[in-house]
């Protein structure tokens, strides 16, 4: 490593290039400071033209997520390692790879009847998980942020929707958000006293037919145990066009947001990536940081370290260091470095937004694969006096048939063929292969099926709040290194609670998705309700393992992200997150980004 430099070389050093990196580079670079973004995967082959990452995908057989982003983990020229014994970059993190390859190290086997696998991953790559995510753009609820106050669960906040809601503005212009003002007045304002103080700057995408036929089946009902709770179907939010905005196009309905938008029409952090570099800020991809070296007073960032990709070892200072990672790698870091822990709260609180899905083959086409993955929920459930004794809910519409419905049917594709049971229907998978092999079809009578079935296809897609709890943990497998020599991040973490906070949200949900079906006439052969306890998916959305608060004695950051222990160290991203709330995080990420980078600028000075 070369020797140490007497002063910082740059104002700000960002680890990351996500939604959080990407928008507090961009904002601070344009301001005219000295900006370095660090990022530990590499660079998507975006240089070649999206039709690269498009070939990717449709020339794969995995059909993965990571698909599109294969084919350009490249060693520099210069590269010390032989590229064929290279350590794996992990560019798609994976918590449960099927050929074994996983990232998270689990310490104990895994519970059918408390599940302790962690479902969620992210993407080590330049623009981080934006390259595949749905770009549904959500806000939090005043009630989110006080939920120990209003409900007596988890905690409050520092900071109070008023505070974050002009900075919710400022991203959706930023960014360039489609929703329905109308709506919003209509129904999040007057029912959550969500309030908005600026139109979106584009109206909402279209409603699938899907959505209008099942709003039409199920507005102004209610489910039996909750006659309060009426149900509507609203028009979802989205980080997507819907007309032409900042030189991206308006969607056209390709329905595949996941793994990758093929016009541009959604939002990509690398967008910001790319007016942060223009505005003279530097990118250094493929640099794992390892640690944080702190002063001798355990009070300062004295030096960012990390690892590049060709084996060397580097390190970098900043005035102003940020993490920008996600609620993984951020305390990762942190406990590496062992700084920001007075409080014994880095990598505590582990969340994401538990999801339980069902899916049904409909009496009547309702034409599922148009327009992108979800327009349209059913948000009713997030908020109210149950709150208390089990978890919120949103949920979704999906506009992708049964092509997210997990590992065994992800229809018509498919990865395996279905071992049949007695008690199966004709209708229950709906993957060519299932046809093919188990029920024998070809030719016309093979395209006729898939055509049919999948025309017929809906899933229900609910995701519900998870409490904050210190025992669901991002701690370090000290003696399981990953490629690059690091520990891996050790996770220790339980779905179901003592208090039922998840399992009594999962019954509820189970129950709407019945109701929903049945008032959409699907004969109950045709229902698939996934009742067992064990079989849930994760959203993408990792949160609370760096925890926003007021005391340092136990939280990380304080309500500007500034971590109570390091006056020049802030943490941006979900990590912060006090409390999950149903909403997607990106919204809540990237008004936080925003507002976090202004308070950077101004210590920063003029």
């Amino acid at each position: 490593m070369r020797p140490y430099v007497s002063g910082p070389e740059f104002d700000v050093v960002i680890v990351g290039s996500g939604i959080a990196g990407a928008l507090a580079a961009y904002r601070l670079a344009k301001a005219k400071k000295k900006v370095l973004i660090l990022e530990a995967g590499g660079v998507a082959p975006e240089s070649l033209g999206r039709r690269t990452m498009l070939e990717n995908f449709i020339t794969s057989s995995s059909k993965a997520p990571d698909a599109p982003f294969c084919g350009e983990d490249v060693l520099p020229v210069d590269s010390k390692i032989d590229p064929a014994k290279r350590p794996p970059p992990y560019r798609f993190v994976q918590p449960n790879a099927v050929d074994g390859s996983n990232y998270y190290y689990y310490p104990e086997p895994d519970n059918p009847t408390n599940p302790t696998r962690f479902k969620s991953y992210y993407e080590r790559l330049v623009g981080g998980s934006t390259w595949h995510w749905q770009a549904i753009y959500v806000r939090m609820l005043p009630s989110d942020f006080r939920m120990h106050e209003n409900f007596g669960v988890g905690y409050n906040w520092p900071i109070s929707y008023h505070d974050i809601e002009p900075w919710y503005v400022d991203a959706e212009y930023e960014m360039g958000v489609a929703g329905s003002d109308e709506e919003s007045r209509e129904y999040y304002e007057r029912l959550f006293h969500a309030y908005r103080s600026r139109r979106y700057p584009m109206p909402a995408l279209a409603r699938s037919y899907l959505d209008q036929h099942i709003a039409a089946a199920i507005d102004g009902i209610s489910l039996a145990d909750f006659p309060r709770q009426r149900l509507k179907v609203n028009t979802v939010p989205h980080a997507i066009n819907s007309r032409d905005y900042n030189d991206r196009p308006a969607c056209d309905g390709h329905t595949s947001c996941v793994p990758l938008c093929p016009t541009r029409a959604r939002y990509e952090a690398i967008v910001h990536v790319e007016k942060a570099l223009k505005a003279g800020a530097i990118l250094r991809s493929q640099c794992v940081v390892t640690k944080l070296e702190l002063d001798d007073n355990k009070k300062t960032i004295k030096r960012v370290i990390y690892r590049r990709w060709d084996g060397d070892e580097d390190w970098v200072s900043g005035r102003i260091v940020v993490l920008a990672a996600n609620g993984i790698e951020n305390p990762r870091i942190l406990l590496s470095s062992g700084a920001a822990n007075r409080s014994d709260a880095v990598g505590r609180h582990l969340m994401d937004h538990p999801i339980k899905q069902s899916y049904a083959l409909a009496p009547k086409p309702l034409f599922p694969f148009r327009g992108p993955q979800t327009t349209s929920d059913i948000a009713v459930f997030r908020d109210g006096p149950f709150r208390s004794s089990f978890a919120g809910f949103k949920t979704s519409i999906k506009n992708d048939g049964w092509s997210s419905v997990g590992k065994i049917i992800t229809a018509p594709r498919g990865a395996s063929i279905p071992n049949r049971k007695p008690t199966d229907t004709p209708n229950a998978f709906g993957t060519i292969l299932d046809f093919v092999e188990n029920q024998k079809l070809f030719g016309a009578g093979l395209k006729n099926t898939v055509h049919d079935h999948a025309t017929h296809q809906i899933t229900l897609n609910s995701a519900c709040e998870q409490l904050p709890l210190p025992e669901n943990r991002v701690t370090l497998a000290m003696d399981k290194p990953d490629g690059f020599g690091i520990p891996r991040p050790q996770i220790n973490y339980s779905l179901y609670d003592g208090q039922g906070y998840v399992s009594k949200s999962f019954d509820v949900i189970l129950k709407l998705h019945k109701l929903v079906f049945d008032k959409l006439g699907i004969h109950e052969m045709d229902q698939f309700l996934q009742k067992d306890p064990s079989v849930y998916g994760g959203s993408g959305h990792i949160m609370g393992t760096t925890m926003m608060g007021s005391d340092p004695s136990k939280s990380v950051v304080d309500m500007h992200c500034r971590a109570h222990d390091h006056p020049n160290l802030f943490i941006l991203g979900s990590s912060v997150f006090p409390t999950s709330s149903t909403a997607n995080p990106t919204s809540t990420v990237a008004a936080l980004s925003l507002r976090a980078a202004d308070a950077i600028k101004k210590e920063l000075g003029g």
